[in-house]
């Protein structure tokens, strides 16, 4: 040997390698993994934005769903006229939060003699073609009544 150190000649070694071109059997390689996994990398971050839809349509449902029970259970009307106020609110949330959001949303009001349930579905808007998420939100309370002290 010249004098050299064993580390220093392996370090040579690695930067020749490394500064080489690569053989002929490496050439496309990479090209052909790039081809391969940019549609699954493409499909994995449409899943998660798909995902974030789902999830925000699902909130908008439910607090239309709430926003219709407290119409309806502070209403001091007739049942149908609650039940009409509740449903006009839960679409005029839907239409001012969740926009084009949720797709197809379908309000439905069932008031009883001391509760109330308000139940809104509907569809989360989809990113993937032929993916239909359906969101349902639910809400119920007690009716509001003013009872005279005794």
């Amino acid at each position: 040997m010249t004098g050299r150190s064993l580390a220093q000649t392996r370090r040579r070694h690695w930067r020749r390698r490394l500064a080489a071109p690569p053989s002929r059997r490496d050439r496309g390689d990479i090209a052909l993994e790039l081809v391969l996994l940019t549609p699954i990398i493409a499909f994995m971050i449409f899943m998660v934005i798909q995902f974030a839809l789902w999830y925000h349509a699902r909130h908008v449902v439910t607090v239309a769903a709430q926003e219709g029970a407290r119409v309806a259970r502070a209403a001091n009307t007739s049942s149908s006229a609650a039940e009409a106020a509740a449903r006009a609110r839960a679409y005029a949330f839907i239409d001012t939060i969740g926009g084009p959001i949720v797709e197809n949303p379908n309000v439905q009001v069932i008031r009883g003699v001391n509760s109330v349930v308000v139940t809104v579905s509907g569809n989360a808007v989809h990113v993937l073609p032929g993916l239909t998420l359906k969101v349902t939100g639910k809400s119920a309370g007690p009716i509001e009544q003013f009872v005279p002290p005794s």
